[in-house]
């Protein structure tokens, strides 16, 4: 990375890091990651950033609005790779079944927000049809 990368990444950084839980003046372990990787990302003009979680998900959507720097990063949510890779036969259905329930079914808390597979690959189904025709 240039020293003008380094400027332009821990200025991108300082603009995210106070909307998450990551203190740079501690570099504590919260967010850090999601922080430095989206910051790094938007320098290296990194499209896409493939994402599960939520906080760093809304830190690319709303860059406009939350003036974030990371408005040429879009996020590729899990769900959707999950789904992409099961309605395309890219990967074992089983594995992609596993993985959504990983990723969104594990907990109660996680069930009681996210839909089971049955309904979550109806319901993709039916948005994305015309995708896998």
């Amino acid at each position: 990375m240039t020293a003008v990368e380094s400027v332009l990444r821990d200025s991108i950084e300082e603009k995210i890091a106070f909307l998450t839980d990551y203190d740079p003046m501690l570099d504590n372990k919260d967010d850090r990651g999601e922080v430095k990787s989206l910051s790094f990302i938007a320098v290296k003009g990194l499209l896409y950033f493939a994402a599960h979680d939520n906080n760093a998900i809304q830190l690319i959507e709303k860059s406009e609005e939350w003036s974030t720097g990371l408005d040429n990063v879009q996020a590729i949510k899990m769900y959707e790779l999950i789904y992409y890779l099961y309605g395309n036969d890219l990967a074992d259905k089983t594995a992609m079944k596993m993985l959504y329930k990983y990723q969104y079914y594990l907990t109660d808390r996680e069930k009681s927000t996210n839909p089971n597979w049955g309904d979550f690959s109806s319901t993709m189904d039916n948005l994305y049809a015309s995708y896998f025709k």
